[in-house]
């Protein structure tokens, strides 16, 4: 396809060239303009920002969960790029099996299945800023944002990105399945699982 594009623009550039009495520039000399604008990818979006991550201070609160809480075996071949944080004290149904953390090239995600919603947490090095204004650096910068049939709440802790997505299993209210009070509380009860 590419030789094809290039053969035309050769002949497109002759054609120019004998109607208006040029010369026409030499084959080589078009190929190489037309292969760069071919190569060059479209901007997909604002640039990725990476996170400088925290681990001293994440391997100390590490060290501060509480002895009975049950860390998950992580699946993924990756390694750890943040730290990971899962909620405590979490009681599925009856008939849902425990979903590994899966460990990504970026981050990771945990699913949980509670009663009322479905919960993702994800953690990420990479962020991506709209405008000048940059990542959020503090667990206290909280932002919860509702949808259809659930909500998500964003925050920064230990230079990371964390998103918690609530998906609703149903709508009991019209404020839907859980409120920002709710979100916060279950963000509060996230604690580092595993830090390098």
């Amino acid at each position: 396809m590419r030789t094809i594009l290039l053969a035309g623009l050769g002949g497109l550039a002759l054609a120019t060239a004998a109607c208006t009495g040029e010369q026409a520039p030499p084959a080589d000399a078009a190929a190489p303009a037309a292969e760069e604008q071919a190569v060059q990818p479209a901007s997909a979006g604002p640039p990725a920002v990476t996170g400088e991550i925290d681990w001293a201070t994440a391997r100390a609160d590490a060290a501060k969960r509480p002895a009975d809480v049950v860390i998950p075996q992580a699946a993924g071949s990756d390694p750890l790029t943040v730290p990971m944080l899962l909620p405590g004290g979490i009681v599925q149904t009856a008939s849902d099996r425990p979903v590994p953390p899966r460990i990504t090239k970026d981050g990771y995600f945990a699913t949980y299945h509670l009663p009322r919603y479905d919960v993702t947490v994800n953690g990420s090095s990479k962020a991506y800023q709209a405008g000048a204004a940059p990542p959020a650096a503090d667990k206290s910068d909280m932002k919860f944002t509702t949808v259809e049939a659930g909500a998500s709440l964003a925050f920064s802790r230990y230079g990371a990105d964390y998103l918690i997505d609530f998906e609703c299993r149903e709508v009991d209210s019209p404020e839907g399945c859980i409120t920002e009070a709710e979100a916060k509380e279950f963000a509060e009860s996230l604690f580092v699982a595993q830090s390098r």
